[in-house]
């Protein structure tokens, strides 16, 4: 069975190919133009080669090539013509991946989650008033199963329909919720840990693990391993999601950062970064690797923006992000890592610019076929949690399309197992 997951943009994405094959219709429409115009000149010297004898029989020789040319000329339209099909083509191809999950199949989850939910208030409510006799009966119930009737392009597509109004609510909700941070501690800078030596990730999947070691660290803390060999010094600059819900903290993992990153700006977040980064000692010839999870991914994003005129930051990496809003310098290239049942990719309400430098992996996790597959996606922690990336980020290991392969073997410098360091920083409040 065909695993459900698919790629867009990047150099063998659909875009990229359109974008060839019209580059090359085009220069062939202009081809077949020139022709017409040559054989139009032909035939006009043809005709006047007839009115002197002496030139006479010339005109059959010019007649023939003034023919040949316009024979020619069509030939071109037609293979311009059948450039453009092939174009629909792999629009349509594209279109059936992305709508490979039927729609019965999806209606039968739809219904099976909805029945679930309800049994799962019904738990909620037992636990809430039979007291402990009946939590220790029926056990604390986790979240209810939802990804059968909304996932991220559900979210998205109901994002969307805001239109132009979705910046003006979004910024205005993070207008309130920073007074209601007025009294918290504010960012000042951050401060180094004691360095760790480990191994540098080889691939993907590695890389998703560190991110899930920075979760653990909490505090807003993120990370930057340093690899120093053979090939050269290079950064890896690991960044938290959303740590803080609150509005006393201090952290700079935050709601407001959520709600002011999904629009590409700066919060105190990417203050952490780019402060981070410039504390370390890094080169500006030496490669830089950000990666990120949910928040993680747009403060990597725009954080990668913001360092890209005085560091060579070449990758950024992001998992369970909604990134379709931020934009990114042409020298740096992203790759997206998107759960389809994950809601929080589609809170943007904008799908990821497909250009030849950003790549989107869009995983339908629920329909799994891998046997070894962490987790069912069912319900929203689920979707969005560490291990089911983990297992996205093994199969792009392994190869998921032209646009996958290419954009890893660009990234196989920075990312290639070997000694290296890793230095936490913590940021400073107060």
């Amino acid at each position: 069975m065909t695993e459900p997951i698919w790629s867009a943009g990047g150099v063998g994405g659909v875009r990229a190919v359109l974008d060839d094959l019209e580059t090359a219709a085009g220069a062939l429409g202009e081809a077949a133009g020139e022709l017409d115009d040559a054989a139009r000149a032909l035939a006009v010297a043809a005709q006047v080669a007839t009115w002197t004898p002496a030139r006479a029989p010339a005109a059959a020789g010019l007649g023939e090539a003034a023919a040949a040319s316009s024979a020619e000329a069509a030939r071109l339209r037609d293979l311009a013509h059948t450039l453009r099909a092939t174009a629909l083509a792999y629009l349509e191809a594209e279109d059936g991946a992305r709508r490979a999950v039927s729609l019965a199949g999806r209606l039968g989850e739809a219904a099976a989650d909805w029945f679930g939910s309800v049994a799962w208030l019904h738990r909620t409510a037992a636990v809430a008033t039979g007291g402990a006799g009946a939590a220790r009966m029926l056990g604390v119930p986790g979240l209810p199963p939802t990804t059968g009737m909304v996932g991220r392009d559900e979210a998205s597509g109901l994002l969307a329909l805001a239109g132009e109004d979705y910046a003006r609510i979004v910024a205005g909700l993070a207008l309130a919720v920073r007074r209601a941070e007025a009294g918290e501690p504010a960012y000042r800078a951050v401060e180094a840990a004691p360095v760790l030596a480990d191994e540098a990730p080889g691939g993907l999947e590695d890389l998703v693990g560190r991110l899930a070691w920075v979760h653990v660290q909490g505090g807003g803390t993120l990370a930057i391993e340093t690899v120093r060999d053979h090939a050269g010094v290079r950064h890896l600059v690991y960044v938290p999601g959303t740590e803080d819900w609150g509005v006393t903290s201090g952290n700079p993992a935050d709601l407001e950062a959520d709600l002011v990153s999904v629009l590409g700006a700066t919060s105190d977040a990417a203050r952490a970064v780019v402060d981070a980064v410039a504390a370390h000692g890094i080169g500006p010839d030496e490669p830089i690797l950000l990666a990120g999870h949910s928040q993680g991914g747009m403060v990597a994003m725009i954080a990668a923006a913001a360092l890209a005129d005085r560091f060579r930051v070449e990758r950024v990496v992001t998992a369970g992000a909604p990134t379709g809003r931020i934009r990114l310098p042409p020298t740096v290239a992203a790759l997206h890592l998107e759960n389809t049942r994950d809601l929080v990719p589609g809170l943007d309400g904008r799908a990821n610019p497909e250009t030849a430098r950003r790549v989107t992996v869009s995983h339908d996790r629920r329909r799994s076929h891998r046997a070894d597959a962490p987790d069912g996606s069912r319900t929203v922690a689920e979707a969005h949690g560490f291990a089911g990336y983990a297992a996205t980020a093994r199969l792009v290991d392994e190869g998921v399309s032209d646009s996958t392969r290419a954009w890893l073997a660009d990234a196989r410098p920075l990312l290639t197992e070997a000694p290296s360091t890793v230095t936490a920083y913590r940021p400073v409040t107060g």
